[in-house]
């Protein structure tokens, strides 16, 4: 569950594929859908997302429950509201969804791979070049598959502020493992 939150959160951050070039705009937002099957479980997330070019991302999960999850940097918070917890997270370069599309490759059609820290990426992309879905198998086998719909990619990044995520007061913060 931890990997399949970390790469929910990665996937997020993905931008736009042209034939065999990687094109970043300056910001992104999308409405999302994401399942992890395995394990005899089936999770599913659903929401929105924002992302800008400088890593920072926010996505507002409506289902199954109200969450949260953001970035600074190396560190991801995932803030569950029903629960009063907020989990954080250093995840180094795991989460560098930019490195993970700089070493996609044409497999064929409208199909890319991408090989990163030992994750093997399959991203298809639409009729302009742009990002749709991504699958990959986590480390503890669930099968996760990203849709992204609605996309609205924009020439400058959103202001600092659309990427607020701080703890709410009251909140356990416990330190997560990947």
């Amino acid at each position: 569950m931890k990997m399949f939150k970390l790469f929910f959160l990665s996937t997020v951050t993905a931008m736009s594929l042209q034939a065999y070039a990687v094109t970043v705009p300056g910001s992104f937002s999308a409405h999302f859908t994401h399942s992890a099957v395995g394990g005899g479980h089936i999770y599913r997330y659903s929401g929105t997302v924002y992302v800008n070019r400088s890593r920072a991302f926010i996505a507002n999960i409506a289902r199954p429950y109200r969450q949260k999850a953001c970035n600074y940097n190396s560190d991801v918070k995932w803030i569950d509201y029903p629960h009063h917890t907020v989990v954080r997270y250093n995840v180094g370069s795991l989460l560098d969804m930019m490195q993970i599309l700089k070493v996609a490759r044409h497999h064929k059609g409208n199909l890319y791979k991408s090989n990163y820290h030992g994750y093997h990426f399959l991203l298809t992309l639409d009729r302009k070049g742009q990002l749709t879905k991504l699958t990959f198998t986590d480390k503890e086998g669930m099968r996760n598959t990203i849709r992204l719909s609605g996309v609205r990619y924009n020439k400058s990044p959103f202001p600092a502020s659309k990427f607020r995520c701080g703890v709410p007061r009251g909140y356990r913060v416990v330190q997560g493992r990947i």
